[in-house]
């Protein structure tokens, strides 16, 4: 192992949050409609994702949700589906409130590059490139990985991310 890739190795263990939490709707519909919730749920991930296609979203035909009760509704993010707990805090014939929540973290993959290449930019490196693929996000277990290339002065070296925790926070090893 070169110099410059054992400083790569130690500088790259910082965790960058990157995932949607948990967060509150309410659709008036006159009861359940199953593609406003959809909608909502589509919504919600747009506003922390704006730079990707967020499209597809679903959700069950449960005719009569009660308080209490979950579902799981779904959306695609950059061709990656995501699926949604949404749990019913309110349901009413006017309508109904949620919460939405991911199942699995949902890791947005430019969060986690320039994380990194900011943090080696600013150990002194240049050049430095960080490719972790083609997908927009990763949406996987906790504990799970997935693997990028990290380029610094003409060193490459592969890393390890790992899924930390259910908000997205990651760690990376060379």
């Amino acid at each position: 192992m070169t110099t410059a890739q054992r400083v790569l190795a130690a500088a790259l263990l910082v965790p960058a949050l990157t995932v949607l939490g948990a967060c509150s709707a309410s659709v008036s519909t006159g009861g359940y409609d199953p593609d406003d919730v959809a909608k909502q749920v589509q919504e919600a991930q747009e506003d922390v994702t704006p730079d990707l296609d967020v499209t597809d979203a679903s959700c069950p035909d449960e005719s009569e949700p009660e308080e209490g009760d979950t579902t799981e509704c779904t959306v695609e993010i950059d061709g990656v589906e995501a699926a949604y707990t949404v749990t019913f805090t309110e349901v009413t014939d006017d309508g109904v409130n949620f919460e939405v929540e991911p199942v699995l973290p949902i890791v947005l993959v430019a969060t986690v590059v320039e994380t990194f290449q900011t943090s080696i930019e600013e150990q002194g490196f240049s050049g430095v490139e960080v490719d972790c693929g083609e997908a927009g996000v990763v949406v996987q277990e906790v504990g799970s990985t997935f693997t990028c290339d990290l380029t610094a002065d003409g060193a490459t070296v592969e890393g390890t991310v790992t899924i930390d925790d259910a908000d997205g926070n990651v760690s990376i090893e060379y």
